[in-house]
């Protein structure tokens, strides 16, 4: 077995959400490996018709694709609201193809919106000057992040979103029919409101090309919003006391969807009226405190809470803070001011709930839940950073 299949696995982690912007954390990313970029075409048309649940599901869905599809190997990946980024190795090139274009073909059947998904290798990128390097951030034994530095990620976005007819870097292949390809995928929580007044879907991504410069950037930025906000506990977006298992059929349909792509509309429906009574069971191992062998149900709401993605890097900082409209003004006062001084773009949306879409391998540990604010979260934030980033290029 190639030992760059290995890469990511033997990267060594650092606990300090704020250690991102360490370059001695990072490490590039060989040659061998692939850049897979995955967005829902059209996701601001979507959202305005209130589909941001199923677009987030979307993003979250390649992700679990893409993991079930390489078990014996961990993968970086981010989830960026309407779709997500990964690298693999391309020794797994073929088979990973097949599995998101099951993607496609699912996204296309089961909820009538278009996934483009595309791959670039890491040597091309580099052809082109750009790169990716990856650092680990691991606050427990638990929930590891990836951390993404570099232009490549941007790049490979750009390259994979031309839309010429031809263009050679999107996903072509025969969907893989396995009807396992999606074990994990749970979408069973309810909105979940804001500790505060609400929440801040906020990205940032500084302008200079010296490195020194981004990191000293980002180091001040997150110190500014420390200031505001405090420290991670205070401004989380998640607490145990509001977290809902649903009973939306809706909500529920997304994940029954998804989990039965391969399977008959009888089968779905079985597993919709399955999901009632897990949910039932659910509200009663938690409420109890109810301990298994295999798992700890009164410390789950405490482990989602901890294995969240609610802050995280991807070349741009994106975070899902809980505050007040006097903080919000505070900090979109200061980042207009970099921006003013061509420093760095941003955007922010603020919703008054959280959204969770998670992965499940099991119930005690091996679980992560992906955050965005409701209502458009991310992916309305980057419509205002991307119209500051075609001002500052006219």
């Amino acid at each position: 077995m190639p030992r760059q299949q290995n890469f990511y696995q033997d990267l060594k982690s650092f606990q300090l959400f704020e250690e991102f912007t360490n370059s001695q954390h990072y490490k590039a990313l060989p040659d061998e490996w692939f850049v897979v970029v995955a967005d829902v075409a059209n996701s601001t048309e979507a959202i305005k018709q209130g589909r941001y649940k199923e677009v987030n599901a979307l993003g979250v869905m390649t992700i679990v694709a893409l993991i079930n599809t390489l078990k014996k190997f961990d993968i970086p990946y981010v989830f960026g609201g309407d779709g997500s980024t990964a690298c693999i190795p391309k020794y797994h090139y073929d088979e990973t193809c097949q599995a998101l274009a099951a993607c496609q073909v699912l996204a296309k059947q089961q909820f009538k919106l278009s996934l483009r998904i595309g791959l670039v290798s890491i040597a091309e990128l580099r052809t082109h000057g750009c790169d990716v390097f990856i650092a680990k951030y691991q606050p427990h034994a638990d929930f590891k992040q990836a951390m993404f530095k570099g232009t490549g990620l941007a790049f490979a976005e750009k390259l994979i979103k031309d839309p010429s007819p031809d263009n050679p870097y999107l996903v072509r292949a025969d969907a893989t029919q396995n009807s396992n390809l999606f074990e994990g995928f749970e979408c069973r929580w309810n909105e979940v409101p804001s500790p505060h007044q609400h929440n801040v879907s906020l990205l940032v991504q500084t302008l200079s090309t010296n490195e020194h410069d981004k990191e000293q950037l980002y180091k001040e930025i997150i110190e500014h919003i420390k200031r505001i906000y405090g420290d991670w506990q205070q401004y989380h977006p998640l607490q145990e006391n509001q977290l809902s298992l649903t009973a939306s059929v809706k909500l529920l349909s997304i994940e029954s969807k998804i989990r039965n792509y391969l399977h008959s509309r009888w089968q779905m429906l079985k597993y919709l009226a399955r999901l009632e009574v897990l949910r039932l069971v659910g509200i009663w191992v938690m409420s109890r405190n109810v301990q298994t062998d295999k798992t700890d149900w009164g410390a789950y709401k405490q482990n989602l809470v901890l294995n969240s993605d609610f802050q995280k890097f991807d070349e741009v900082l994106r975070m899902v803070i809980s505050g007040t409209e006097q903080q919000y003004q505070r900090l979109r006062d200061l980042l207009e001011m970099y921006h003013q001084q061509g420093k760095i773009v941003f955007g922010m949306h603020t919703s008054q709930h959280s959204l969770i879409t998670c992965i499940v391998t099991d119930y005690n540990k091996n679980h992560t839940h992906f955050l965005d604010g409701s209502n458009g979260g991310y992916a309305l934030a980057a419509v205002e950073m991307k119209a500051q980033l075609k001002n500052k290029a006219i």
